[in-house]
């Protein structure tokens, strides 16, 4: 039995970095699948779009169609489902993802072409549901998936060693999920429903396994935790910076969490062993709004948090929102006063949503503000809870664009940042030397790049660097020799291959640069700076 699994964002998002990318249950789903000997294809059909798509699942023919469905993507993934049916009628149509979980019984009303929906998680119920298929079993057309108790029994995605369309490992497996679930209710968000608001935690070991996984075999040499909360608990936390820092990969990283889960023990740690950047929900500068979110979150919590962050010396970002029903200017004016406090690197800011499935959406429907039929009367997106915030959203996003000069760290800040999280914390040096690089300050960027280099001459970042600025100062026989080093410290990592690459090509070894493109385009055939440079070497002979 062959089963394709697939994904595609709205084709108008097809250029949207984080949307264009396959959501992480399904390379779970199909690390699964495959690990019991399935046949599996995995796809993102994001750049080509659903009627491209449908013509290519008819050129696989699979016997089974799995498509992974968010509010944001439904419209073209129903699409997708019902012209892949009508092209192959004896094809069974599967669907899960939380905009599915939540509007099962209505999907199904409206789109007879669909044969299951899963709701929930999806890895145990999908096992299921094909070995059921396979013994000519009948399935009820809505399959609940259970909580998996065990997360480190699920083999992790980078693991998959099936058949791959439009993935692009070297991006799709930098981004993991450590955790499932969130113990707090916030209004806006669906995960209180969907994990029913129990939490369950991956092993720090089993988290190393994974990391190691994707450094080995897609040179990943940058990762990103996109659990709702990676500091929930800080015993954990510990446990896995400590195994990373001793673990000889050097990986930088970043992560999102709740402001009122982090202090400066656990942020040193952290940064100790390869944290530069976090992210935190803090929505509103409003009490009175938070209350309104069920937050559970004060500004106090909030403004502790980066203040501690930057103490450490760790970039800061914010998630905020606005559009609230009852939200006021003065409830804005008070997140616009919290920026220019606790001084974000950077924040996005988006209108609040409605999502099937969170509180704001059930309370909406009791009160007959909407009803589940709008999902299928347009295509837009996103159905926001109000419609005249544009200037309120806009008067946020001016304000993160202004502070932006002061919210960096300079030179006075790294001196502060060496005396908290230590002298020898390799990413203070990183930073500071970035902060040269931009400033011009050549000197002083290579002294900062050349401590990380001596102190861990196998840390990738320090030669990175020095590669970096090697070949801004035009020293591109030095920037080879570093971007060299980086190949033999990183051998699957296609960005030291490109990047010997165009130091050798500057030095006129036109030869010896497209043998290194060559590499780089074997490692990720995706990157177009790969390409762009093959097609100059091949023209110039």
């Amino acid at each position: 039995m062959r089963i394709l699994l697939a994904y595609l964002c709205r084709y108008g998002d097809r250029n949207d970095y984080y949307l264009s990318l396959l959501p992480h249950g399904l390379t779970s789903i199909a690390a699964c699948l495959r690990q019991k000997g399935h046949d599996v294809i995995l796809a993102n059909f994001s750049s080509i779009g659903y009627r491209r798509a449908a013509g290519e699942i008819v050129k696989i023919r699979p016997d089974v169609l799995g498509i992974s469905i968010f509010s944001y993507n439904r419209a073209d993934s129903l699409r997708l489902a019902a012209g892949a049916k009508k092209a192959l009628p004896e094809l069974t149509v599967v669907i899960g993802g939380q905009h599915a979980t939540f509007l099962a019984d209505e999907i199904l009303k409206r789109y007879p072409e669909i044969s299951h929906v899963v709701r929930g998680e999806g890895e145990s119920a999908f096992l299921e549901l094909i070995k059921n298929i396979e013994m000519k079993k009948k399935n009820p057309a809505i399959v609940n998936g259970d909580r998996i108790g065990d997360l480190d029994s699920l083999p992790s995605p980078p693991s998959f060693s099936g058949r791959m369309i439009g993935v692009n490992q070297n991006e799709q497996y930098k981004y993991i999920i450590t955790t499932r679930g969130c113990p707090n209710t916030c209004a806006f968000c669906t995960s209180p429903r969907f994990w029913k608001r129990g939490v369950e935690f991956r092993g720090p070991e089993n988290i190393l396994d994974e990391l190691r996984l994707a450094h080995e075999r897609f040179g990943i040499i940058y990762f990103s935790i996109r659990d709702d909360n990676f500091t929930l608990r800080k015993d954990r936390v510990l446990k896995f910076c400590k195994m990373l820092a001793g673990s000889g990969m050097y990986i930088m990283w970043n992560c999102q969490a709740r402001a009122d889960t982090v202090d400066e023990e656990m942020l040193v740690e952290m940064k100790k062993a390869g944290l530069e950047h976090i992210q935190y929900g803090v929505e509103s500068g409003s009490d009175r709004i938070l209350a309104m979110y069920d937050k559970s979150l004060k500004i106090g919590d909030i403004v502790r948090a980066a203040e501690t962050t930057r103490r450490v010396g760790i970039y800061l970002s914010i998630y905020l929102m606005s559009g609230m029903m009852g939200e006021k200017h003065s409830d804005v004016r008070k997140t616009v006063a919290l920026i220019k406090k606790i001084l974000p690197g950077d924040g996005i800011i988006s209108p609040v949503a409605y999502y099937p499935g969170t509180v704001l959406y059930e309370d909406s429907k009791k009160n007959g503000l909407i009803d589940d039929g709008i999902w299928f009367r347009t295509a837009d997106p996103g159905i926001f809870v109000r419609g005249d915030t544009d200037g309120w959203i806009r008067e946020i996003s001016d304000e993160l664009g202004r502070i932006r000069s002061s919210s960096w760290y300079t030179e006075k800040d790294f001196a502060g940042h060496r005396r908290v999280a230590g002298a020898s914390c390799w990413v203070t040096d990183i930073l500071e030397g970035d902060y040269f690089l931009d400033e011009e300050r050549y000197e002083r960027a290579a002294n900062s790049y050349m401590r990380v280099i001596g102190s861990l001459p196998e840390n990738i970042w320090g030669h990175l660097r020095m590669g970096k600025l090697s070949f801004f100062t035009e020293d591109y026989e030095e920037a080879a020799g570093f971007y060299s080093r980086v190949t033999e410290l990183a051998p699957a990592y296609y960005g030291g291959w490109l990047k010997l690459a165009e130091s050798l090509l500057a030095q006129g070894s036109r030869k010896n640069a497209l043998g290194c493109a060559k590499k780089a385009a074997d490692l990720n055939h995706y990157d177009p700076r790969i390409s762009n440079l093959i097609g100059i070497l091949k023209r110039q002979g």
